[in-house]
């Protein structure tokens, strides 16, 4: 659009006394990365902005038989003042013949209109005229209700920063007098400050007329104005709540329009250039206060601004045991609760708000594709609505949760899957999870969100230990199952080499197995434990070491040997973990060399004496008496040195 200065005013006679209707701004959209209050700037790719300006726009004209009334797109010009939409072909041509294509949807806009059930549909030719229940907009008290709406608007907003810029492309009409003066909205942009502060623009465009000369009929120059000023904005993950500025605000009348009202509830008016605009249109005196009967209908309605980031849901914990119930917590995010109308008792025509529910779904399953509520079994189900409405469907005992204005709920939800598989049958239904979809028959797809919640048996964590032993003591082996799938009466068995030590209970977790006294050497040890409804079977290697027991030997010549004679050594071979066994050796020696040898073998008590030979006439002098253990394959051997003289 091309934007132009503001030029000076030529005031065409103002149309008087007219009452037209709006409803409300709203702005919503898809934003594409994760939830702004989460995050700093992020992208808006697919904005809609919907507006209906204020009570003035939609109600009955004063002309008789005609209404105000809106179109998307850019209404055809007639070519002359005066002209009317002919409501005998709904608008497409003007009263004089010309093309004038009025239309409910033109590229990215559309007119919307309200209905019974509290949402909005696209508006028809006749339904600007009407409100809900059917009544005429020329009735006094009536207007039509309808929208504009805006789709495919980009920017950027950062909820945490409390900042909005976002942009739509399209031209949308609205038309007083049924078309006897008309301007043309296009490409309309939202920005909201850090501040709260906020403005909404557009480029505006029309004809300039005189209720005193109708014929007359100039085309405007276009240009850029401020459509609404904002305050105490605030930015939310979905969008903004907030009506604009037009209570006591002034306006700058030329004099040859209307002076401004400024008492009353209702004096003020939309921005200056906006207004200024529309005194060449003709149309000034309807946006700001001129202590008429229709000035609460020229206040500016409340507007609604949604960003409409996409649903999404945090379940505490997703992967569980098979057997056993267990409760999950659910978070949910962007549930816009005016998003979702619902069709049927208890919340028609409004909010429906969420279901939340642990189920076994089929694979086609959701509302918005037409799934039948056969696809859908459920043994945990919380209804997240509006507060006001949580009594409606039976409160917190009956499992509703409060869905906030931000579009958030916490619950928790019960997760069995015995008691899902005793009611989900059909093998149509296969997918375990926590799913969200619309209530009270609302149907929205971005509310349909599925988490998968799958069903692992544990795998325990099996050891074995058992402390290095010394020969001749008594060895243990202990079993530890770490296992979040635990059960009473759970058993592990051990064994050593192929040999089965045992099986026991597990206490805590583990078991101990008394192994007795082993063999010196390494032992293997395996242990087993075979699993539950909720465990897997696991096995476990370890092993145990038996060190040989340490020996020491003693001796007494209880007669040394001499030339002649024999003599007699006790020998006594002890250990502090066993008792002694096997042969000891004695030798005699003299200079290093034996000159006799004797063994014995050990009694009971480790205990033998030993006849030691005689040595014979030179053995004159100091011997050697050395007694040897040389062991076993489980004790140490040691020995000992004793010296004796032969006279």
């Amino acid at each position: 659009m091309n934007r132009t200065t503001h030029r000076p005013r030529r005031v065409l006679g103002a149309v008087t006394s007219l009452g037209v209707a709006a409803a409300g701004l709203a702005v919503v959209g898809s934003v594409a990365t994760a939830t702004p209050a989460r995050a700093a700037e992020v992208d808006v790719t697919n904005a809609t902005f919907t507006w209906d300006l204020n009570n003035e726009s939609t109600s009955g004209a004063f002309a008789p038989g005609t209404w105000n009334l809106m179109s998307a797109g850019r209404i055809g010009d007639p070519g002359a003042g005066g002209m009317t939409l002919r409501a005998a072909d709904d608008g497409a041509t003007w009263s004089n013949g010309a093309a004038a294509g009025w239309s409910a949807t033109a590229g990215n806009v559309t007119v919307e209109d309200l209905q019974a059930n509290g949402t909005y549909a696209p508006a028809t030719f006749g339904s600007t005229r009407t409100n809900t229940a059917g009544a005429n907009a020329n009735t006094s008290g009536v207007r039509g209700e309808t929208r504009f709406k805006f789709t495919g608007g980009t920017g950027t907003v950062d909820a945490a920063a409390g900042t909005a810029s976002v942009a739509w492309d399209g031209d949308a009409t609205l038309l007083f007098y049924s078309g006897m003066t008309f301007f043309h909205l296009s490409d309309p942009e939202l920005s909201v400050e850090a501040d709260g502060t906020g403005t909404v623009t557009a480029t505006v465009g029309g004809y300039a007329t005189s209720m005193d000369d109708p014929t007359q009929w100039q085309a405007l120059p276009e240009e850029e104005v401020t459509v609404a000023t904002l305050a105490d904005v605030d930015v939310t993950a979905l969008g903004v709540t907030t009506t604009p500025t037009y209570r006591e605000v002034a306006y700058d009348a030329p004099a040859t329009s209307s002076p401004q009202a400024v008492t009353g509830s209702s004096w003020g008016s939309f921005p200056q250039d906006f207004v200024d605009f529309q005194q060449d249109v003709g149309q000034g005196p309807y946006w700001y206060s001129t202590g008429g009967a229709a000035d609460p209908r020229k206040v500016a309605n409340p507007l609604q601004v949604r960003f409409n980031t996409a649903p999404s849901v945090t379940v505490s914990d997703t992967d569980l045991l098979p057997n056993g119930s267990y409760e999950v917590t659910v978070e949910g995010e962007n549930f816009d609760p005016g998003a979702v109308v619902g069709t049927r008792p208890p919340l028609a025509g409004r909010s429906g708000g969420t279901y939340v529910v642990f189920g076994k779904f089929a694979e086609t399953w959701r509302p918005s594709a037409g799934a039948p509520s056969a696809s859908r079994k459920n043994t945990s189900q919380r209804w997240a609505v509006p507060a006001a409405d949580m009594g409606t469907v039976g409160g917190p005992a009956a499992g509703a949760v409060e869905l906030t204005p931000a579009g958030t709920f916490t619950t928790t939800l019960t997760v069995d899957k015995a008691a899902i598989d005793a009611v989900a049958t059909d093998p149509s239904l296969v997918g375990y999870g926590v799913y969200t979809y619309p209530g009270s028959g609302a149907v929205n797809a971005a509310f349909e969100t599925y988490t998968p919640i799958t069903f692992t048996r544990a795998a325990p964590a099996v050891t074995v230990a058992a402390s290095s032993v010394t020969y001749g003591r008594a060895a243990t082996a202990t079993v530890t199952v770490a296992n979040e799938g635990a059960a009473e009466g759970d058993t592990v068995t051990l064994r050593r080499g192929t040999t089965t030590v045992g099986t026991a209970p597990l206490t805590a977790g583990t078991a101990t197995f008394p192994l007795g006294v082993l063999p010196a050497g390494a032992h293997a040890l395996t242990a087993s434990f075979e699993g539950n409804p909720n465990s897997l079977a696991a096995r476990a290697a370890g092993s145990l070491t038996v060190s040989r027991a340490t020996s020491r030997s003693a001796v007494a010549l209880n007669r040394a040997p001499g030339r002649q004679r024999a003599g007699k050594a006790r020998v006594a071979v002890t250990s502090p973990t066993t008792t002694v066994t096997g042969k000891v050796t004695v030798q005699v020696r003299r200079a290093g060399k034996v000159v006799r040898r004797a063994q014995g073998t050990l009694k009971p008590n480790g205990v033998v004496t030993v006849t030691v030979p005689r040595l014979g006439r030179k053995a004159r002098g100091t011997h050697q008496l050395v007694v040897t253990y040389a062991g076993t394959a489980n004790i140490t051997g040691s020995t000992k040195t004793v010296r004796f003289t032969v006279a």
